[in-house]
Parts: C-alpha cells; sequence; structure tokens
C-alpha cells in the first residue's frame, strides 16, 4: 500500500496527505498513525481500516466543516487477533547486557570499555529505563539533544556517543536480540574544525623538547620519569612512534636484527593502535647516546615506569598512559603549550610532514633508511 511507509522508530506507519485545499478544515497537513514494529505484510492488514477511516474523513471534509476534525480513535491492537510473544521477545535483552555481549565477541580493548560504558550508561540514565526494544529514533534523537544541552560537543557527540550506541545496537540485530537499529541515520551536524596552525611542532619546538631532556634538573621525580624526559621525545621524534607505544616499551622490547638496532611495539605490552606488533629500526642518533643502557638496566619489565609503584590502576587506566600524561604536562611546562598541537602527538604530526617532503613511500617509512634527521644533535 502506497500509504504504509517505515516510521522513525524503525516499525511502520499510515501516512495520508491531507488536500491543500482542506487543510484549514481538517486542521493538519497530513494524518498519520503508527502501526507498530510488524512485518510489512503484517502492516498492510492493519493499515486497510486506518486508510479507509483517513479517506472517510476527507470526504467529511470536502462536504463541510467538521464538529470533530480528528480521526475516530481506533487502537490498532483490536484489528489483529492476539498472538502470544516469541520466546526472543518474551526474554528481551537488556541494554547493558547486549553491550557486555559485543564486548565479550569483540574481545574490545580495555580503553575501549572504559570510554563507551559511561556512553551506554548515560543512555539509560536519560531514558530511565534499559529495554532496548523500547527505544525509538526519537529517543535517540532527544539523547543528542540532551547531550548538546549539557555542552557535549558536536564532534564528541557524534563520534563517541552515537558511534558507541550504533555499534551496539547493531549488534544487537545482527545476532538477533533486536528487530531494528534507533540510533542507525542519527547523526549531528559539526562546523568545519578552524584551525589556526597544523598539528605538527614547529622547528623550534621540535628543538625546544629534546635540548630540555639533556640540560633540565630532573633529580626531584623518579628515576623512570627522568628516563621517560630523557628518552621518549627523541624515539618519537625519530621513529614517528605514538607516545604510548613508547612509553610502555620494555627492556627486552629493544632488540638487534641483521646487525640494526631496534624497538619492538607489541600488544603485549600494553597497547598498539592497530592491534599488530611491528619492528621500528632505531636512528643509529638514540644507539650514540646511550639508550641501550637504559633498555638493558630494564630487562623484562618496563623502561619509563616501575609497576611496584603502581596504585593497583585498572587495564583501562594503564600505568604507561599516566607516563604519557606526566610528559604532556612537562611539555607543557617548558612553553610547548600551544591548545592546537598534542604535546607528544605532534612529533608524530611532524615526522609524517617530514617523510612526505622527502617522498618516502608511507609503506617503508622506516628511519634506518631515510635522511630526515630534524637536526636535533646537540
Amino acid at each position: 500500500m502506497t500509504h504504509v511507509r517505515r516510521s522513525s522508530d524503525g516499525g511502520f506507519e499510515v501516512r495520508i496527505v491531507v488536500p491543500a485545499d482542506l487543510r484549514s478544515t481538517i486542521g493538519k497537513t497530513n494524518l498519520t498513525r503508527r502501526l507498530g514494529r510488524l512485518s510489512k505484510s503484517g502492516a498492510n492488514r492493519l493499515a486497510a481500516p486506518v486508510i479507509q477511516q483517513f479517506h472517510d474523513l476527507i470526504e467529511r471534509a470536502k462536504a463541510g466543516p467538521l464538529d470533530d476534525p480528528s480521526p475516530a480513535p481506533v487502537s490498532v491492537a483490536t484489528l489483529a487477533p492476539p498472538s502470544k510473544p516469541s520466546p526472543r521477545q518474551a526474554s528481551s535483552p537488556k541494554l547493558m547486557a547486549i553491550f557486555d555481549g559485543y564486548l565479550r565477541e569483540r574481545q574490545s580493548s580495555p580503553a575501549t570499555i572504559k570510554r563507551w560504558r559511561p556512553v551506554i550508561t548515560h543512555l539509560v540514565d536519560h531514558l530511565g529505563h534499559d529495554e532496548p526494544r523500547s527505544i525509538s529514533a526519537d529517543d535517540i534523537i532527544g539523547w543528542k539533544e540532551a547531550l548538546a544541552r549539557q555542552s557535549a560537543s558536536g564532534r564528541t557527540i557524534r563520534e563517541v556517543y552515537l558511534a558507541a550506541a550504533k555499534v551496539v545496537f547493531a549488534w544487537g540485530v545482527e545476532n538477533r536480540k533486536l528487530d531494528a537499529n534507533p540510533a542507525a541515520g542519527v547523526s549531528v551536524r559539526v562546523p568545519k574544525r578552524h584551525r589556526p596552525r597544523g598539528p605538527s611542532f614547529t622547528s623550534a619546538e621540535a628543538r625546544t623538547i629534546p635540548s630540555a631532556s639533556l640540560s633540565r634538573d630532573q633529580s626531584k621525580i623518579s628515576r623512570e620519569q627522568a628516563l621517560a624526559r630523557r628518552w621518549i621525545p627523541w624515539m618519537c621524534a625519530y621513529s614517528g612512534a605514538r607516545v604510548g607505544e613508547i612509553a610502555q616499551m620494555r627492556g627486552r622490547g629493544i632488540i638487534e636484527v641483521e646487525g640494526i638496532w631496534a624497538m619492538r611495539i607489541t600488544p603485549e605490552a600494553g597497547s598498539t593502535k592497530s592491534g599488530q606488533a611491528r619492528i621500528v629500526p632505531l636512528h643509529p642518533h638514540l644507539v650514540e647516546q646511550g639508550l641501550l643502557r637504559g633498555a638493558e638496566q630494564a630487562g623484562d619489565g618496563p623502561i619509563f615506569y616501575d609497576p611496584a609503584r603502581g596504585r593497583g590502576g585498572s587495564a583501562g587506566n594503564a600505568h604507561y598512559k599516566k607516563v604519557g600524561e606526566r610528559l604532556a604536562m612537562w611539555v607543557c611546562d617548558l612553553g610547548v603549550d600551544d591548545t592546537h598541537v598534542q604535546p607528544n602527538h605532534g612529533w608524530r604530526h611532524l615526522f609524517k610532514t617530514i617523510a612526505r617532503r622527502a617522498g618516502i613511500d608511507p609503506e617503508a617509512c622506516v628511519i634506518a633508511k631515510s635522511r630526515i634527521v630534524l637536526s636535533m644533535r646537540m
């Protein structure tokens, strides 16, 4: 039937457009009634009397003013014989249970769990219930609008809150726990990001940090924190690796391969963005400065933190992440504090920029054979 269409909650509805000359009489531009979430054939069957009712109303409007312009109330449920709920409907899982099922199957990282669980909890708290089958697209839109009123940025709403909800609901649909994904198609329009400068360090910033790692008094901090300040900026600069990948480095991660010293970046030590291990050659300048001695002293343990001094943090709040946070604060204290540049990740952007200028193939961007030294030799 042409008057039956999908509704915003993933079900079906009847919608008939009121002729323009009758809209003032009826008081509406269209007549709509939701049929619920059911099959297309079931929707067509239930829609027949509703469509007839709407047509009757339009015909009465053609004859003159209406005492009551509203269609007679009809409960869609009375149009079909009652049926027993299917076992799947009777045992509808809770939203948090679906979320936990997704995490188990996906084997999500601790960081993902830490970031997404508060998102799903926030949705449940906003709705006041944990019944995913009762959540409509309108509910998701209301949640989005509530987040905006709470000063969440459009980008955060889109890339964190809605992204998490869409993935979890989609998993529920894929595993026949839900009939529809109410978050599908819901998005946020965000303004184009304006950058007053690029995300890379400037030449001056790129010299300030390694210079400070050599000359600043570090007697009031732990040995591991001093090592982090001394080596992590240099290792990031010469490799383009992420700060977390370096901060979790263990002594045995510094290896020699066919006469070339390298570092093994592996998820076994903590986490990597791609979840894949890789071997990155060490620039000879790092070897000349004595990095191998620090790695040898750490042995099988981490180079840049002491697990024995940890405070029992969770996997989602790993010790090596604290190393990166402290390092970022130190970099800002040096005066490299432009809010448009990340104090640790700026090295990765700079490395890629210089590699691009040098024409290095991204798949073969190996620092050991490149000529893109940052002229930081002191």
